[in-house]
């Protein structure tokens, strides 16, 4: 979708920076290498035409429901859309790379989870609560669907979001996402796996098997970054209500948002901070449970050293 790409393309170019970024502190030039070239050519070539097909394809659906069809967009917008898919991957490639040049490996890590933060919350709830109802509404699905208004996608119910789960895994739009997959992910695994264990083979580290590695990855985002964007949509939509952001209208600008948008907006500025900083304090943070499957990618962090030495430390004193 044309609103989260951005924080999507982000995480790509900030995890292909993890998996290459022990390399790239070796080359003679940083950011003139293989790898850096390697990766621009992946965000224009794999990345970036994956969500350019859905925007030709799906357009109501790329935009959550803002467009109407493809030839109502501005052209700007598709220009857009198609430069900051490459742009912001390379603003993450470039952060993970400077957090990596001062030993933060850990860091690098947090660095690509950001960008499956703003991704997932979005989806989730989006601009005016409803993220999850725009994205599982497919208009394309019969010849002359109405457009989206609150409900169209899941209703209101547990049995109506479970039906519009249903009906989205027929539509034409989870086809075209599973073809995206199919040509997105696997060049995406291999650079990442094999960045990775060449990396580790110059510093003479051992490499975690191939499932561990995959596994560590799919939890930290179908877990840690779903989880805590799922919380903090909790904190901004809670805050909402206490606030009196109160329901979903249509405004006269021609969008959705909830009636008092001051309030509304408030509760995002409260909300997120609030959400995700709790999160991360309470469950994330380095030492916590969800941070440590990011070890197997960050081994040579200083404060996996530090730990151990204590924990060795703390043994030896009792």
């Amino acid at each position: 979708m044309v609103q989260v790409d951005v924080f999507w393309g982000y995480g790509f170019g900030a995890s292909l920076a993890m998996a290459c970024g022990r390399q790239v502190l070796e080359a003679a030039e940083p950011f003139y290498n293989k790898y850096v070239v390697q990766t621009i050519l992946f965000l224009a070539l794999i990345w970036s035409p994956t969500g350019l097909l859905l925007l030709i394809r799906h357009p109501s659906w790329e935009t959550m429901q803002a467009a109407a069809d493809f030839v109502s967009m501005s052209e700007w917008i598709v220009l857009a859309f198609g430069i900051t898919n490459v742009t912001q991957g390379i603003l993450g490639f470039w952060v993970g790379i400077k957090l990596m040049e001062k030993g933060k490996f850990l860091a690098a890590n947090y660095n690509w989870m950001i960008g499956y933060l703003g991704l997932f919350f979005i989806l989730i709830y989006g601009w005016d609560g409803l993220g999850y109802d725009r994205f599982f509404y497919d208009r394309d699905m019969l010849t002359g669907s109405p457009a989206w208004i609150p409900g169209a996608g899941v209703g209101t119910d547990l049995v109506g979001f479970f039906n519009g789960v249903v009906s989205f895994l027929q539509s034409s739009v989870f086809v075209t996402l599973m073809l995206d997959g199919v040509y997105l992910l696997p060049p995406f695994i291999i650079l990442c796996f094999l960045w990775l264990k060449e990396g580790y083979g110059q510093k003479n580290i051992a490499m975690p098997s191939t499932g561990k590695l995959l596994t560590s990855y799919l939890f930290s985002v179908f877990v840690t970054c779903l989880g805590a964007s799922i919380w903090a949509a909790v904190c901004v939509g809670t805050l909402g209500i206490i606030l009196g952001a109160g329901e979903v209208v249509f405004h006269a600008g021609g969008f959705y948002a909830p009636e008092n948008m001051s309030m509304h907006i408030l509760s995002y500025v409260i909300g997120l901070p609030l959400g995700f900083g709790s999160f991360w304090l309470l469950l994330a943070r380095p030492g916590m449970l969800l941070s440590k499957p990011l070890q197997v990618y960050s081994l040579d962090d200083d404060i996996w050293q530090e730990r151990n030495r204590g924990a060795i430390e703390g043994a030896v004193k009792s």
